[in-house]
């Protein structure tokens, strides 16, 4: 039987790799989009942040729903985590830490690299791990 407060690490560790996640998206999709905003001198570095700070917020928050139920369950089918919901907290922590690490890692080199491909892709290899290819 699965206890609550056994699995209090995994919230720890999810908690730390989803800042990390959300830190790589910033730094990748904002530099994308007001780059030549900023280079060009049109806006001011701190007008680009403000700016995205709602645009970034606005568009999770109302245009997100979609692609958030495609990630909860449209991916691995959650259906097979019943008997082992511990599972399910440890695939979706590791999707976690792939993804943030790789956003991450491309990002500081300049690599084009998409955060939601990359949650994706992790969530189909923790998925395939843990229940094989079928």
């Amino acid at each position: 039987m699965m206890e609550v407060h056994d699995y209090t690490f995994l919230f720890g560790i999810g908690l730390f790799f989803a800042f990390m996640d959300a830190y790589g998206i910033g730094a990748n999709d904002v530099a994308n989009s007001f780059a030549t905003s900023v280079g060009s001198g049109s806006i001011t570095l701190a007008q680009a942040l403000i700016i995205a700070c709602f645009c970034e917020f606005g568009g999770a928050y109302f245009l997100g729903a979609n692609t958030t139920e495609t990630i909860k369950g449209g991916i691995v089918d959650p259906q097979m985590y019943t008997e082992t919901p511990e599972l399910l907290m440890l695939t979706m922590v590791c999707a976690l830490i792939g993804s943030s690490t790789w956003v991450l890692f491309a990002s500081s080199r300049g690599w084009p690299v998409s955060t939601t491909h990359a949650i994706v892709g992790a969530i189909c290899g923790a998925g395939i791990s843990a229940f094989g290819a079928d």
